[in-house]
């Protein structure tokens, strides 16, 4: 099986408040890495920055954190009709993959490399994405799921962290750890909203209070969100799952 893990480097103006926003926000980086399960092994490496003309100019924060500054993209950022050309040269290895991976694709990565295919005039490759952030099955131990906790987890350190081909490398050396048929059915596999069955207890009775805490605690630990909107406690999960029998909660749950 071949996958091709991509990470996108990018400056926002406000991801963390307000998520992206595709009219302001541009890619500074891309890093893609063709990754053949059989081996374990990268087959082919690319990266490019890139230099749009309308981007944000980089801020403090940003350049910490991923070490590009405005003077690196202004000498080694492809602008114009180079940038047209490597979207065209990422798309041809993108269609020699059998997924694409990346890490909180759907989040950040899928939307903000779409918008730069679709201002550049490029045909985006219609594929099946794998998320390593939720479709690998982690071991209990783990809590986190951010990049930078899993590679600690799994033993190394990434170098270079917060540049898109050293990042790319990180998720594929952990994703290396499972088992890639099981991570590419998962990825397949729709996902579904199930909801807990918690209602309110008689706040009168002591008794019907704790057993209530109690359950909500379990509910919690197993990543459930409230929903105050509809005053519920959700999940998305893989429909596999379900059909496999292997949600196994102690307490009740259906699917929304």
């Amino acid at each position: 099986m071949l996958i091709l893990g991509i990470d996108l480097e990018g400056m926002n103006e406000n991801l963390v408040e307000n998520g992206v926003n595709l009219a302001k926000d541009r890619v500074t980086e891309i890093g893609a890495v063709l990754w053949d399960t059989e081996f374990n092994q990268p087959i082919r490496i690319y990266s490019e920055l890139i230099d749009e003309q309308d981007r944000i100019p980089i801020s403090e924060e940003i350049e910490e954190l991923t070490g590009i500054t405005d003077k690196m993209l202004e000498k080694y950022g492809l602008r114009d009709e180079e940038i047209k050309m490597a979207l065209e040269r990422l798309a041809i290895i993108m269609k020699k993959a059998d997924f694409i991976m990346a890490h909180n694709g759907p989040n950040y990565d899928i939307p903000m490399l779409r918008a730069l295919y679709e201002r550049f005039k490029v045909q985006f490759p219609d594929m099946t994405w794998i998320d390593s952030k939720t479709d690998i099955e982690f071991p209990r131990r783990i809590i986190s799921n951010s990049l930078a906790a899993l590679e600690h987890a799994h033993g190394f350190i990434n170098p270079f962290p917060h540049r898109a081909v050293t990042d790319v490398l990180s998720m594929l050396k952990v994703s290396a750890h499972y088992d890639f048929d099981r991570i590419a059915a998962l990825a397949s596999s729709p996902k579904v909203r199930i909801i807990a069955e918690l209602t309110a207890p008689n706040w009168k009775s002591q008794k019907d209070v704790d057993s209530f805490n109690k359950i909500k605690s379990k509910v919690s630990r197993a990543r459930f969100s409230w929903n105050p909107g509809n005053k519920t406690w959700s999940k998305m999960v893989h429909k596999l799952l379900i059909d496999e029998g292997n949600l196994t909660y102690d307490f009740e749950w259906y699917e929304d």
